[in-house]
Order: C-alpha cells, then structure tokens, then sequence
C-alpha cells in the first residue's frame, strides 16, 4: 500500500490517487532463487490477469484479432471496425520483463481502438527459452516481413517497457543491414538499459508499484550470457546518429526506468533526433496501458498525435 502525503495528492488524478493507494509492492526476496520453474509460475499468474482485461479492450474496442506469420514469426493484425486500410500501420511490440506478456498485450489494443491504425503486434519468444540476440533478431525478422507486407506505407514501432527496448535495437540492427527505417517511434516507460545503471532505478526502487533490483534479476533471463551494456541488449549504449526515427517517449516521476527517457532523450538530441518526452506526475512503470486513468489516456493521445505529426495522417 502507498501513502501519500497531501502535497502528493494535489498533483495527480483522484483515479491515480485510488491506484497508488490500492498497489502492494512487488518484490522477490534475494534468497529467492530466480529459476524457469518460477518464471513460468510468475508468467502463468500475469497472463491469466491479463486475459479478462484484454478480452473486455477487445469487445469495447469492437476490434478483430487476426493471427498472421512473418518470416517465420508469429503475431497479430489487430484492427477496429473504422480501420484505416492504405495509410501507415503501426508494429507493436509487447513488454513484460522479457519473460512474460503476448502480442494481444493492452497497449497494442488500445492503440488499435483509438487510432484506427492496423496494429501488427509480435509474439516474439520470451526468456528464458529463449535470450538476447535471438529475440531481437525475431523482431527483425518479423518488421522485414512486415515492410514487404504493406510496401511504402509509413510503419511506426511501438514498444512498451522490455518492448521498447527490443525496439530500439531492432531498429540500429535494422541501419547497420540498410533496411528501411521506421517513420517514427514510440516507446512507453522503455527498458533502453537493463545493466542496473542509472539514477532512478536507486531512488525510485521503493516508489515503484515492484523493485528495480527484482526487474534486473528477472531480466538475466534475457541476458543470458551477454554483455548487459551490449547494444542488443541495452540499446542505450548503441551508436545513433541522425537516421535515428523521431520518437515519443513516456515515463513518470516513480517510474523505475525514468532515467532511460532522460538519458537517451539527451543521447537523441545530440544526434540531432527529434525527440519528444513525456513525464507525467506521480505515474508509475507502465502506467500508459490503463484505459481509462486520465494521465494514461492523456499521455496515449500525445503519442497519436506525434504519430499523426509523422505520418501525415488524421487519426
């Protein structure tokens, strides 16, 4: 349970206030040894809460799930009934710590409902079956087969804490081969850096809805036997220069990942990268996906619009 003190309470929505007061603090003990067993124990207990939300996003949404394989990749075409069928898509791929989450994950749904943009979401393989670089060459494989799927229509990359990184990489693998390059990105409360550095994953470690330090333990599983500050597997480390697609960026003040948007927001600029960066008050890690807290759908509806700024489209 969170308290919050009344100067906290004047700057966030009453349906923040209520979310904050109602979250338990997630942690796993150090003595708790991370295995595949528990894992699919924590993956088996996220997915089954998940599935009556996603299910309920879906028949408000009035959307259609379409399975579809690109390249060999799994995934979904997720469409409204009002879909946009020649204009830019949007390639979405889900989070969930690299260990858990699937391609009907709630940010691709409500980005398909309140964008009427066709939604293309990977399921890529998750960790610990299988690790960095496998993964994020998956997601390459899956936006190759996707460019070759809807020809010079403009793709957006959306990605969603782990998602986000695996975009990022997805997208200096895809400059290094010479693919084309996305219009724009968005990335919300994105994991560009899992080696454990950075300032908010210590001050943020107890104001968070789970523990900085459980997340890094967790995210081994992806690592493997990587470097952590290899670009493939933290992004921020990885060359930009002025290729790099103009993207939107969203964290909150207790967001364990805030310093990602600050430092790679700064690494985009020197780039010179258009970059835009939301930080809402008092928001949490992933707080973008709730679908009705009015700084999750404010913060949704700054991204549509970034969006509609680069892709020349009216959504």
């Amino acid at each position: 349970m969170t308290k919050l003190q009344t100067a906290q309470t004047a700057t966030v929505s009453p349906s923040a206030q209520k979310m904050l007061a109602g979250f338990k603090y997630f942690n796993l003990p150090g003595f708790i040894k991370i295995t595949p067993r528990l894992i699919n124990r924590i993956r088996t207990q996220f997915h089954s809460g998940e599935n009556p939300i996603e299910q309920s996003l879906i028949k408000d949404g009035n959307l259609t799930t379409t399975p579809l394989t690109l390249n060999d990749v799994t995934g979904l075409r997720i469409t409204g009934a009002s879909v946009k069928k020649d204009g830019p898509v949007i390639l979405n791929i889900h989070g969930g710590g690299f260990i858990m989450g699937t391609a009907r994950e709630r940010t691709a749904l409500l980005a398909a409902t309140e964008t009427q943009l066709p939604v293309y979401s990977v399921d890529y393989d998750l960790a610990p079956e299988a690790q960095a670089p496998q993964i994020v060459n998956q997601v390459l494989s899956f936006y190759r087969g996707l460019i070759e799927t809807v020809g010079n229509r403009p793709i957006v990359m959306m990605g969603s804490s782990a998602g986000s990184g695996i975009a990022a990489a997805v997208v200096e693998q895809a400059h290094a081969q010479g693919l084309r390059l996305p219009a724009a990105m968005v990335l919300f409360c994105p994991a560009l850096d899992i080696s454990g550095n950075g300032d908010s994953s210590i001050f943020n470690e107890k104001r968070d809805v789970g523990s900085a330090k459980m997340a890094l333990r967790l995210a081994k599983a992806y690592i493997g036997a990587n470097d952590p500050k290899s670009p493939i597997v933290s992004p921020m480390y990885g060359e930009v220069g002025d290729w790099f697609p103009a993207t939107f960026m969203s964290t909150g003040t207790r967001d364990i990942m805030l310093s990602n948007v600050a430092r790679f927001s700064e690494k985009l600029r020197h780039a010179d990268v258009e970059v835009t960066a939301v930080i809402r008050e008092g928001m949490w890690h992933g707080f973008n996906w709730e679908p009705k807290l009015p700084e999750a759908v404010e913060t949704r509806q700054a991204a549509w619009q970034f969006i509609k700024q680069h892709v020349g489209e009216t959504l």
